[in-house]
């Protein structure tokens, strides 16, 4: 029966967006040296140059689905999401520098992260996978799938800083990040701080 409640709020979420996780992702194709080299001299500082940024508050890139990256760099450039510090690095960048960009991060490989309250695992593996049906949460594996791989449309946040993660959800909740999808608004909303402390240090386990 848990498992049904589960998967129906799902569905909901994915029906209210209209998307399809069996659509096939768009082929990207570039250069990942030239990527790389364009991550060295303009990323690296925050992201690092493999993808695995060390500040927590900065999230990692590696690993990350490139269709998804470009789409992010591309709402960054065009100041659709809001952000003072990636607005100037994407601003020189052209089209086929972002997607360059974007397969080499996807290219690399993503280190684990560090899970700073293992006590709470249990409590975030919980509403990771079954969601919250009373204050109408849904899974989240239902778009990031139950190993935290996401795809093409959702990130991957598998081995994210959890700093980073906390941040980005009182981002959605306050409204500060709006474009796209109103999803993760309204899970950012209805989760409590303690359920989304345990979440984040959830996803950051996932390998």
């Amino acid at each position: 029966m848990r498992k049904t409640r589960r998967f129906t709020l799902s569905s909901a979420v994915l029906l209210v967006m209209g998307a399809s996780l069996t659509l096939a992702a768009p082929a990207l194709k570039g250069d990942p040296a030239k990527g790389k080299a364009l991550a060295s001299e303009t990323c690296a500082g925050c992201h690092g140059v493999d993808g695995n940024s060390e500040t927590t508050t900065f999230p990692k890139l590696a690993e990350q689905h490139a269709v998804y990256l470009l789409k992010e760099l591309q709402a960054y450039k065009a100041e659709h999401r809001i952000s003072e510090i990636m607005a100037p690095m994407t601003s020189p960048l052209n089209e086929q520098d972002m997607i360059d960009v974007a397969l080499y991060y996807a290219s690399q490989k993503a280190k684990p992260a560090e899970v700073t309250k293992p006590e709470l695992l249990a409590a975030g593996k919980k509403i990771y996978l079954e969601g919250n049906s009373k204050s109408g949460v849904p899974s989240c594996d239902g778009c990031h799938e139950e190993d935290g791989t996401g795809s093409a449309k959702f990130p991957r946040v598998a081995g994210q800083h959890v700093d980073y993660t906390l941040e980005e959800m009182k981002r959605y909740a306050s409204g500060k990040r709006n474009y796209g999808t109103k999803i993760m608004r309204t899970v950012a909303e209805r989760l409590t701080p303690e359920e989304a402390e345990a979440v984040a240090q959830y996803m950051a386990s996932l390998k």
